[in-house]
């Protein structure tokens, strides 16, 4: 059997609330992807916000398993001025190109999910096998079930194709 794991990084809660909901309906472990300082406050806005313009890497935490490790990583993500949220960035820098296979969600408020994605494709050197992008208000509300559903059985069928170079990205919703 596959070796699947969840990795995210949730600065708010939402993507933890992603994460751990499909979790649930996969029985997948989560790893988390934690800041190395906190951003709360006003400072910690400002931070997300100058992170994101600048581009820059911010430290970070991650105790989970090596990514090669696992057969196949769902890679959970905000978005944050609509592109992939600095943390998230940062650990894919160092440990994106140790991803087997993967597949990705991005939570947003508005835009830029399908940029994130781009972002998250770039720096794991290689396309994910399928993508979901959440409105924070779904899954804040917990109305997202049918939508992880349909994401958990697609990235079961795709964890399992060895050569996998499908020329058309499954996408849900």
């Amino acid at each position: 059997m596959d070796r699947i794991g969840i990795v995210f990084y949730s600065r708010t809660g939402t993507a933890r609330a992603a994460a751990e909901r499909l979790a649930s309906l996969s029985g997948w472990p989560v790893h988390e992807v934690r800041d190395a300082v906190p951003r709360f406050g006003l400072g910690g806005d400002a931070r997300c916000v100058l992170d994101s313009l600048l581009k820059r890497s911010p430290d970070f935490r991650y105790d989970g398993p090596a990514l090669d490790e696992l057969d196949h990583v769902v890679l959970i993500a905000p978005v944050w001025l609509r592109s992939l949220a600095a943390p998230m960035r940062a650990f894919l820098k160092t440990q994106g190109r140790l991803i087997k296979a993967y597949s990705a969600i991005c939570v947003m408020s508005g835009y830029g999910g399908f940029r994130a994605i781009d972002d998250i494709a770039t720096l794991a050197g290689s396309k994910p096998r399928s993508i979901l992008l959440l409105k924070q208000y779904d899954v804040l509300a917990e109305e997202c079930d049918a939508s992880l559903c349909r994401f958990k059985e697609q990235t079961l069928a795709a964890a399992g194709r060895a050569g996998w170079d499908d020329p058309v990205l499954p996408a849900i919703d």
